[in-house]
């Protein structure tokens, strides 16, 4: 059985340091920017939220959240673990990944890149436009809120943070994220509807004989032959399952018998906390 329990000591750290702070910026409403937390349970709980993942900062809107990913097993150590942002009302692009790791992330925050975190931009020119975009938008201040304030606040928390845990500005936000999707693409030896893909970590693709996926790969999974369905996931073999399993969430496939097949196949190869979280975001209620 794999075992990936432990919070990263970086995400440890953030979270003691933002109680700390808190108090000296009373105008944001957390110093990062984001609700912390760390739950092996919770992968975020939208029926877009990858099974193979623990959410660790949720942004308040629209279900947004930032989660590790942990390639159903290959990654055990979660400093190391690639980080996605899982946007459920983004339908078709639900998930994306943002950056290499939980340090990566982090950095790229407090570097300010807060927005190329939240948003996709058809390139680097348009990045740079919304960003001049944002620093032009002038909102009118009121009784309620005081802009200048706020952004003093948020400067002050990001000097602190780049001070604290040593992070070195990333200064093209845009360029490092664009080679982290590529490095990603390079690795996958199945592609899947979601652009997450299936990957063995550490072992160069050209080395491996790639794996066959699915039946319905970049099809649609017919979700009313039930008992076809059952049957591949009994027999399939581990990467070709694990990318059904994503192309299953993002097309929505619910049916509870199909569900209920693949959490007693992620169960048989230990990865039972992938199948709890399958469970509880597609709303099985047993696995017994």
């Amino acid at each position: 059985m794999v075992h990936y329990n432990k919070i990263p000591p970086l995400l440890e750290e953030i979270m003691a340091w933002e109680k700390e702070i808190t108090q000296k910026v009373p105008y944001l409403e957390t110093p990062t920017g984001y609700f912390l937390q760390f739950d092996l349970m919770d992968n975020g709980g939208y029926r877009s939220s990858p099974a193979d993942t623990i959410m660790f900062a949720g942004t308040g809107m629209d279900g947004i959240h930032f989660s590790f990913l942990m390639d159903f097993g290959s990654v055990t150590d979660l400093s190391l673990a690639p980080i996605i942002r899982v946007d459920p009302m983004d339908f078709g692009n639900c998930a994306k990944i943002v950056a290499k790791n939980i340090r990566d992330f982090f950095t790229l925050h407090f570097s300010a890149h807060e927005e190329l975190l939240l948003n996709d931009f058809e390139s680097k020119v348009n990045y740079l436009n919304y960003l001049k975009e944002q620093e032009g938008d002038d909102e009118e201040e009121n009784e309620y809120f005081d802009k200048k304030k706020w952004q003093r606040q948020k400067s002050e928390v990001r000097d602190k943070a780049m001070q604290q845990f040593g992070f070195q500005p990333i200064l093209d936000g845009y360029a490092y994220m664009q080679e982290v999707r590529r490095a990603r693409r390079n690795e996958l030896i199945v592609t899947t509807s979601d652009g997450l893909g299936i990957t063995v970590r550490g072992t160069p693709v050209d080395c491996l004989n790639r794996p066959v996926p699915h039946p319905w790969h970049m099809k649609e999974i017919p979700d009313r032959k039930v008992e076809r369905l059952k049957s591949y996931i009994t027999t399939a073999e581990q990467a070709g399952l694990f990318g059904f399993i994503r192309d299953c969430q993002f097309q929505g496939v619910d049916d509870y018998e199909v569900i209920k097949a693949i959490c007693d196949k992620l169960i048989s190869l230990g990865l039972p906390l992938e199948a709890k979280r399958l469970a509880h975001c597609m709303d099985i209620s047993s696995l017994n």
